[in-house]
């Protein structure tokens, strides 16, 4: 984990955690999760006395009635911040395919795009996931920091909301860009946009193609 940290593309999604170390009776302390990557996380907690190299079992606990996932990592670095316990914690389970299913259920749930890789793919404009019954799309919207420019919320907003601003926020990335994933029927048309900090509307200049709305203006479209 530490010696990828640097190109390993990071999340702040906030989750419930649980943990304890793997060899036996200790109680789970709690915490929530910080930094989420395809190769670990930094659990925030009140107490945190596990040393460096620990092996823990964690247990993030998605809501809205899902299964809790239960994942295994070793503690890499530990420090106080005021009153908090930060430590970073890199994921290590003996069957690779059991990590990467319990990352994937972890990612969908925070509504962002899962990849093994140190970061996303090097694709402009959307990506596009379908599924089996060709009925149901996953697209992964990316507005790139160039246009965000120093962006502290970004929403987007579309025909699959109703164009309201408080429905879809969109998650910053490390390098700038902000993305979300979203699940859309095939077979459609959507016009959409890129709503920033409240006040200006940006369009996806690698969108599929693009229309005029009621006053004449260019917007875009992703077609599904």
């Amino acid at each position: 984990m530490l010696k990828n940290r640097r190109k390993c593309v990071r999340f702040e999604v906030p989750i419930n955690v649980k943990f304890r170390p793997t060899y036996g009776a200790t109680d789970y302390a709690m915490g929530v999760t910080r930094d989420l990557c395809s190769e670990g996380f930094r659990v925030e907690a009140h107490d945190f006395r596990f040393i460096v190299y620990e092996h823990l079992e964690l247990i993030v606990e998605l809501q809205a009635g899902r299964k809790p996932v239960s994942v295994f990592g070793d503690v890499v670095w530990k420090r106080q911040a005021g009153r908090r316990c930060l430590a970073g914690i890199e994921l290590k389970m003996k069957d690779r395919d059991m990590q990467k299913q319990a990352l994937e259920k972890i990612f969908s749930f925070a509504h962002i795009p899962y990849t093994d890789s140190s970061g996303l793919p090097n694709k402009l404009g959307f990506i596009k996931e379908y599924y089996n019954n060709g009925y149901r799309c996953r697209v992964t919207f990316r507005l790139l920091k160039e246009t965000a420019g120093d962006a502290r919320n970004v929403s987007l907003i579309g025909d699959f909301n109703n164009w309201d601003p408080s429905e879809t926020h969109m998650v910053r990335m490390d390098n700038g860009d902000f993305i979300i994933t979203m699940d859309l029927d095939s077979n459609r048309e959507y016009r959409f946009s890129y709503l920033i900090d409240g006040t200006r509307r940006e369009n996806d200049w690698y969108a599929d193609k693009y229309a005029r709305n009621r006053f004449g203006y260019k917007i875009s479209v992703v077609v599904v």
